[in-house]
């Protein structure tokens, strides 16, 4: 990208981007913060808090790299633990966070760039994803850190999350995840408020719904069927369940995904939202099959941040 004086490029959208500094002297502004910039600087924030870059006071030109990825498309390469961070990576991004061109973090990224192949193919996206991974690592080592002495409880709920299956989360009690945890099931729910955002019962509702969901894909799945799977032993509460999250009844669902498949790309780029992904959704999402295509969906629905439905045990 190259831009000469007055131009601008303005960024917007729940994204997160990536810019690196080529040649002459730059500048980005946003709400939250102010940088100059200048070759082999790299700059990564949450465009959700919108920004714009230009050439900088007195100079002609400004030439730089960028690219943005959003946070649901980045669901698949990471493990429970870390999608739970995710939350608090877009709230650390909205400041944005500059490494100028000395650091190890920016040569590292300018390394990995100058390999990236001219073609756009696979290769050429990988690469771009290497550089994210680069980044997103030395992130969430500084949320690691700022959480202090309360990451030690976090890492357990994480590391025992990550082992339980979609069943498991399903169809054991309350009491019986307690003992998978070692503890009793007051402090497991406290565990979760703190690590998810909900209870225990609320986050096994959300895992039924989702998987629901994911189930509906199938055309020729019964519903009856599709309840029974995901832990419920009467149709009509797996109805009002799902109607009281997702606003239509399972039928309804699908025959409005079905219609929507072929538009649903085009759809999806106009999405806008203002809230960043949720703990507790990404925590689900990681272990259904489909899962950021379902997110992805929901956030075409503006059912995102609706929040989690309500448990009923």
């Amino acid at each position: 990208m190259r831009l000469k004086s007055p131009e601008e490029l303005e960024f917007k959208g729940d994204a997160l981007n990536f810019l690196f500094g080529k040649s002459g002297a730059g500048k980005f502004a946003s709400p939250r913060a102010t940088h100059r910039l200048a070759a082999g600087d790299v700059l990564v924030f949450n465009g959700v808090t919108g920004g714009k870059s230009g050439v900088g006071d007195g100079k002609n030109e400004f030439q730089f790299w960028n690219f943005s990825v959003s946070f649901e498309n980045l669901l698949p390469l990471f493990a429970s633990h870390e999608i739970s961070l995710l939350h608090h990576l877009a709230e650390n991004l909205k400041a944005t966070r500059f490494f100028a061109a000395r650091t190890p973090l920016a040569a590292d990224c300018q390394r990995l760039l100058a390999e990236v192949p001219a073609d756009f193919n696979l290769d050429h996206r990988g690469q771009l994803l290497r550089i994210a991974a680069s980044v997103l690592a030395s992130e969430f080592k500084v949320i690691q850190a700022q959480r202090g002495a309360d990451a030690g409880p976090d890492d357990h709920v994480a590391q025992v999350f990550e082992k339980l299956s979609v069943s498991d989360l399903i169809n054991l009690s309350v009491g019986e995840l307690a003992g998978r945890f070692s503890c009793s099931r007051r402090h497991l729910n406290r565990l979760f408020h703190q690590h998810f955002g909900v209870s225990v019962a609320s986050l096994r509702m959300e895992m039924r719904l989702l998987k629901a969901v994911s189930l509906l894909r199938d055309a020729k799945a019964k519903i009856i069927n599709v309840a029974e799977e995901c832990g419920f032993n009467h149709l009509g509460l797996f109805n009002t369940c799902f109607k009281r999250r997702f606003g239509v009844s399972p039928g309804q669902w699908r025959k409005s995904a079905l219609k929507a498949e072929d538009a649903s790309l085009q759809k999806m780029d106009d999405a806008k939202t203002t809230a960043p992904l949720p703990a507790m959704l990404g925590a689900v999402a990681s272990k259904i099959s489909g899962g950021p295509e379902i997110l992805a969906d929901l956030q075409r629905r503006n059912l995102l941040s609706a929040g989690p439905a309500r448990a009923i045990e």
